[in-house]
C-alpha cells in the first residue's frame, strides 16, 4: 500500500483528530493552499506545517494518536514497583512522588493526573 492509501485508510478509520490530521496532510499533497486547508478544516496554519513534515518522516503512523518518540512511560513491572513504594509509606505528596519517578525511572509526566491515579491505585490519600 503507497502513502497515499495509506491517508485515505487513516481517513476512512481513524479517530478523529487522526482524519484531521490525514486531511491536512493529504490536502496540502494535493496542492491545495495552506490557507484553504486551514478555512475548509477549521484548523491554524501551525496545524499544517506541524503534521505534514511528521507524515513525510514518519509516514501515517506519525499522525496516528499515542505515537511517542521516546520512552516517556512506565512499563507495567515498573508501575508495579511504584505502586509497591507508595505503599510503604504512610503519607506521600504527589510532588514526592514525582521527585522519586523522575529520580529512579527517568519520567516526568506533563499532567499530575498521572501521579494522583498512581497514588489512588495505591489507596493513598494525596496532600
Amino acid at each position: 500500500m503507497n502513502s497515499q492509501e495509506d491517508l485515505l485508510t487513516l481517513i476512512e478509520t481513524g479517530k478523529p483528530l487522526e482524519i484531521k490530521r490525514a486531511l491536512a496532510v493529504r490536502m496540502s499533497i494535493k496542492g491545495y493552499s495552506r490557507a484553504e486547508i486551514a478555512d475548509l478544516l477549521n484548523i491554524s496554519l501551525q496545524f499544517i506545517d506541524k503534521w505534514k513534515p511528521i507524515y513525510f518522516e514518519r509516514g501515517v503512523a506519525g499522525l496516528k494518536l499515542g505515537y511517542r518518540g521516546s520512552k516517556g512511560y512506565l512499563s507495567a513491572p515498573e508501575r508495579e514497583a511504584i505502586i509497591a513504594y507508595i505503599r510503604q509509606h504512610e503519607e506521600i505528596s504527589s510532588d514526592a512522588l514525582k521527585t522519586y519517578i523522575k529520580d529512579q525511572y527517568e519520567v516526568e509526566y506533563n499532567s499530575a493526573k498521572s501521579y494522583t491515579d498512581l497514588l489512588n491505585v495505591a489507596r493513598l490519600n494525596t496532600k
